[in-house]
């Protein structure tokens, strides 16, 4: 029992940030976490050691992302208000704040059109911060490699952002509409 809570103390946190920024909800990323322990508990004889056990881990948990977003898509469950009032509630003037929604509207936009591998790499990179090193040890694979594929992942992230745009900013926008209203 007690190297389940040191497991658990050791690597919850990680997990919980992973499935948070994955899902964009508190809630669903505490159910996903309960669930990846759950999981890695009950399958931890099966674990062959062929990698680090933080890489098994994170791949469980990347598994368990996936496995409740489509669970929510299927309920139709994902708020998207609600996901926007969380990243970006009361922090900033209204003016600063539909600037910051438009450009957020736009990054997931951007975002939905990437392969989920190509979103986790550029979760790990961006939010994250990790390098490149531990990136490549988190998905298993040669530092080269996600290099590699992380340089396409941002080039499709780019092309995807400059089509779910609309051909003006959002501060072009508000000025415009200034200009015409007031």
């Amino acid at each position: 029992m007690g190297a389940y809570r040191s497991l658990y103390e050791k690597y919850a946190g990680k997990v919980f940030g992973l499935a948070r920024r994955w899902l964009g909800c508190a809630s669903h990323a505490e159910d996903v976490t309960q669930e990846v322990f759950l999981r890695v508990f009950r399958k931890l004889h099966a674990f062959r050691g062929d990698s680090r056990f933080s890489t098994w881990l994170f791949r469980v948990t990347v598994n368990g992302c996936k496995n409740k977003r489509r669970s929510l898509e299927r309920h139709g469950r994902v708020d998207g208000d609600r996901f926007v009032r969380d990243r970006f509630g009361g922090r900033r003037s209204p003016d600063e704040e539909l600037c910051q929604q438009a450009l957020g509207n736009r990054i997931d936009r951007a975002l939905e059109r990437l392969t989920e591998d190509q979103r986790l790499l550029i979760a790990l990179k961006a939010v994250d911060d990790l390098s490149y090193r531990e990136i490549a040890d988190r998905v298993g694979q040669s530092e080269a490699q996600v290099r590699g594929r992380l340089y396409r992942a941002r080039k499709a992230f780019r092309a995807a952002l400059e089509e779910a745009g609309d051909g003006i900013s959002a501060g072009a926008a508000l000025a415009d509409e200034e200009v015409v209203t007031g």
